[in-house]
């Protein structure tokens, strides 16, 4: 553990106190504001088709990213630092845009598999479909800025050099007060657990393998999360901007949580800045998967006990 709160102190110690402040009080007013009139669940995912879909989102990731960063550069960025990729502040935004409105396979495969079976193998393709998609052209960026700041064998974060379990599992440990909870909360429980997707399952209700596979699956989307945001936007973006990275990764992180209840909105923030902080010093985000599988799993878990709604498989 002491590894990690050496992290936390040079963190602190290291960044820039104005861009610390201006990105919370960014984020905050984010927040405020779509909480406020609900842009992302009335406006950007009512939108007609993907392309305009894509528009939308991107242009919400584009201001939670870029505006901090352009405050980096104007009032933080050290003048002697490596020459700062622009267009990887640009780029970065429609990647995860990409990502969220990307789409088509779910009817093709629904066409091929008739009726439920097809219905359940949509579902669970699709997160894995998405990671693919999300490294490919991560590693197609790779390969573009194929230098001594991007290539090398720890790639995206992806190493286990210099990592220990036990500090990532406490953390763990220690978040489950807070799911316990948020399991309480009825905004909680009208989007957790995700396994509900499954209930056109009924009346027999999704078997044990069903639910293994799906958890497997949306498991997996949390892997594309880590590999974008602490592995590209940290773990890259740090051989650019150094811990100042850490904070314009966490308002565009907060800003993918729109959708998602309040009080889980504003701590993806912090949680943000924590993973942040660990994938920065670490070299690593091994630590952030750990986490945040473990984080999501917990939730599932909880609303399922919570609501009680599911029929055992």
């Amino acid at each position: 553990m002491q590894a990690l709160f050496t992290y936390f102190q040079d963190f602190f110690h290291q960044t820039n106190k104005p861009f610390l402040i201006f990105c919370t009080a960014f984020a905050a007013s984010l927040i405020f504001v779509n909480f406020k009139w609900d842009i992302e669940p009335k406006w950007l995912a009512t939108l007609p088709n993907r392309p305009v879909k894509f528009a939308g989102f991107y242009g919400l990731y584009l201001l939670a990213f870029g505006i901090p960063y352009l405050f980096y550069l104007l009032f933080v960025r050290p003048s002697a630092q490596n020459p700062f990729p622009i267009v990887l502040v640009i780029i970065a935004p429609a990647i995860f845009a990409l990502k969220v409105t990307a789409g088509g396979w779910q009817e093709l495969i629904r066409s091929f598999v008739p009726g439920n079976n097809g219905r359940f193998l949509a579902i669970i393709s699709d997160w894995p479909i998405r990671l693919l998609i999300t490294a490919s052209i991560l590693l197609l960026i790779q390969f573009l800025y194929k230098t001594t700041l991007i290539s090398g064998a720890e790639g995206y974060g992806l190493t286990t050099q210099n990592f220990k379990w036990l500090p990532y599992l406490l953390m763990v440990i220690a978040i489950v007060p807070l799911v316990a909870y948020a399991a309480g909360q009825p905004a909680f429980l009208q989007t957790y657990p995700k396994l509900k997707a499954l209930s056109f399952l009924e009346p027999g209700g999704p078997t044990t393998i069903q639910k293994i596979l799906y958890e497997l699956s949306y498991g997996s989307d949390f892997f594309t999360i880590e590999l974008f945001f602490r592995g590209f936007l940290v773990v890259i973006f740090t051989r650019f901007a150094g811990p100042a990275a850490i904070l314009p990764m966490a308002v565009f992180y907060c800003s993918i949580h729109f959708g998602k209840p309040l009080l889980e909105c504003i701590s993806s923030y912090f949680g943000g800045i924590l993973l942040g902080i660990i994938a920065c010093y670490s070299q690593s985000i091994i630590g952030g998967i750990i986490v945040h599988l473990g984080l999501a799993w917990m939730m599932e878990l909880a609303a399922i006990l919570a609501s009680n709604r599911f029929i055992k498989g």
